[in-house]
């Protein structure tokens, strides 16, 4: 049943983006299998969107009309991206909802090219409400984006909202390594 999901949630993934995707795996100990599938030069040359695969077997009582999986895209390389997601949907596995402006934390940083270690959920930009819906054989899934920021950042986010620090000089949703904003406004 698994593997059937797997591949029809890929298949979804590679038809709606138009690209072939690369698959990795992260295996934690007591931990749910998660897939990452990878496209690279998506949705815009130089840059990788990972997506988990898995997350969405997971139960939460919000989950009424579908379920999440996540996504970073970002201008990198580092495939460290989608270890990050996966960790984080394994890590909050039947306990989060994943809701649009819930944020998440690390003790560690999420990649080898960013200092950044935390991330709020919101929807992909380069997606409009009707393209992160995915109708599959046994579920609907809407694709969720993760979006990076500093430890120093996530007080500033939940004080000010998603609008106001999406809109603050100096973000930018697609660049692991840009500046903290923390100190500004």
């Amino acid at each position: 049943m698994e593997h059937n999901f797997e591949q029809a949630w890929l298949l979804a993934l590679e038809e709606r983006f138009g690209v072939q995707a690369k698959i990795g795996q992260i295996a934690l100990d007591n931990r749910p299998r998660m897939l990452i599938y990878y496209f690279e030069d998506f949705p815009a040359k130089d840059m990788l969107t990972a997506v988990t695969s898995g997350l969405s077997n997971a139960n939460h009582p919000n989950w009424v009309h579908g379920k999440p999986e996540l996504s970073f895209s970002l201008y990198t390389k580092d495939t460290g991206w989608g270890s990050a997601a996966a960790y984080i949907a394994q890590s909050f596995f039947n306990d989060s909802s994943f809701h649009y402006q819930a944020s998440f934390k690390l003790d560690h940083p999420m990649s080898k090219d960013s200092a950044m270690n935390a991330c709020f959920v919101y929807r992909p930009p380069f997606m409009n409400e009707e393209q992160i819906k995915f109708e599959l054989p046994d579920r609907t899934i809407f694709l969720a984006g993760l979006f990076p920021m500093y430890d120093e950042e996530i007080k500033m986010y939940e004080t000010i909202g998603t609008k106001d620090f999406w809109n603050t000089p100096g973000f930018d949703p697609y660049n692991p390594r840009r500046a903290s904003i923390a100190n500004q406004g």
